[in-house]
């Protein structure tokens, strides 16, 4: 069973408890400003990666894991015009979260077999392109309920989860999304579609 909204929430909340957390949220907020609208460029224009990210060592899953979950998360949400996974290193905080799942044994558990289910399919050994088209079948029970997929339940949990790290991040909240901070509007102006006024 995936976890709960309120079971991530939960998770982000340990995370924030665990030493070096203030430092690595602060520098996961902070990296995600340096996206460049030309998707994958790393230029001399683009800011350099935080020490704490390039030199990143994982803290739960295993050096081939990550990398694999990495790849995943920037299939699921690819940069394009707007910043993703990439951007959002949605992978670090996946990984960050679930050192500190220590009580919750399942979830660790879950993300285990999530990420042997993936490896069994071929996808660490992949190049870009079959990575691709992996995770496309994994995906396909989501659209033709009678197809299957050994690894759909992994797919799941990868994508739920990348998509609560991306919109958590300030990658997926401000620079998809867009998010302009608490504010209200001071007029309701009336709608001007024509096919509205009709009942």
């Amino acid at each position: 069973m995936l976890p709960t909204r309120r079971d991530l929430v939960d998770l982000a909340v340990r995370a924030a408890a665990l030493p070096g957390a203030a430092e690595f949220f602060a520098t996961w907020l902070r990296a995600a400003q340096e996206h460049q609208h030309d998707a994958g460029s790393t230029g001399s224009n683009a800011p350099p990666e935080p020490p704490l990210l390039l030199d990143y060592v994982p803290k739960f899953f295993a050096a081939d894991d990550f990398e694999a979950l990495q790849a995943f998360t920037e299939i699921l949400i690819p940069t394009d015009d707007t910043p993703g996974a990439r951007q959002a290193r949605c992978a670090h905080y996946i990984d960050f979260l679930m050192q500190a799942s220590g009580d919750v044994p399942q979830t660790q558990n879950a993300w285990r077999d999530a990420l042997k289910a993936v490896k069994e399919t071929g996808f660490h050994a992949a190049d870009a392109k079959g990575r691709a088209a992996l995770v496309e079948a994994m995906s396909k029970p989501e659209r033709d309920r009678s197809a299957t997929h050994p690894a759909y339940n992994a797919y799941r949990l990868i994508k739920q989860q990348t998509t609560f790290a991306f919109y958590t991040s300030r990658a997926g909240m401000i620079g998809a999304l867009e998010y302009k901070g608490n504010s209200y509007n001071a007029s309701f102006p009336a709608c001007t579609h024509p096919e509205h006024h009709t009942v």
